[in-house]
């Protein structure tokens, strides 16, 4: 018998977008190494391979940590406001007695776009393909709903995912904190890299 979802269960089925992707999943193929490229200027430049490469690695730090745990305050791989979300979503669930179990694997990571004249400054946004077992329990029971509809639950068994994560540079592109991760699904997954991988 299913449980019935509660309407603590709806709220956790958003929040499922940002935490799922760190449950403890193994590393990105193809994480790549670019150096930053040269300039007649005494400042350095970076071009979007150095960039993507590096967003990758932070990415890489938010799948390291163990799951019901909040990221440490003092990440440099994440920004603020990201730290805070994320944070807030695990101190929700804990409070809520829900506990996470399972793990995600990272499939392929596709950029998306790069923008260095973006407001607030340069951004860069990629696209995530995971495979999840993540699940969440209460009393024991399995509370899992669909992120895209709360009302119902969440189908057994692994499930193929997508995020579009967004990512910041605090220092002109030399290092990338990830600032934002939306789950894709319904028709939209169609429409990215995810569909042929």
């Amino acid at each position: 018998m299913r449980p019935t979802l509660t309407r603590y269960t709806q709220a956790l089925a958003c929040a499922a977008a940002l935490l799922t992707l760190a449950a403890c999943g193994g590393d990105a193929d193809g994480e790549k190494t670019s150096a930053s490229s040269s300039s007649t200027s005494s400042e350095p430049t970076y071009d979007d391979d150095y960039a993507y490469a590096q967003a990758e690695k932070a990415q890489t730090k938010l799948r390291g940590i163990k799951p019901n745990e909040p990221i440490p305050k003092g990440a440099t791989w994440a920004t603020r406001s990201y730290i805070k979300a994320y944070n807030e979503d695990v101190a929700d669930q804990k409070n809520a007695g829900v506990v996470e179990r399972g793990s995600v694997t990272v499939d392929a990571m596709h950029p998306l776009d790069s923008n260095p004249e973006a407001p607030g400054g340069w951004d860069l946004t990629m696209y995530q393909c995971s495979t999840s077992t993540v699940r969440y329990f209460k009393d024991g029971e399995d509370v899992t709903a669909r992120p895209e509809d709360p009302n119902k639950p969440m189908p057994s068994g692994p499930q193929k995912n997508v995020h579009l994560l967004s990512f910041k540079t605090p220092d002109d592109g030399r290092t990338w904190q990830i600032d934002n991760a939306q789950l894709v699904y319904g028709a939209e997954v169609k429409e990215t890299p995810c569909a042929s991988d």
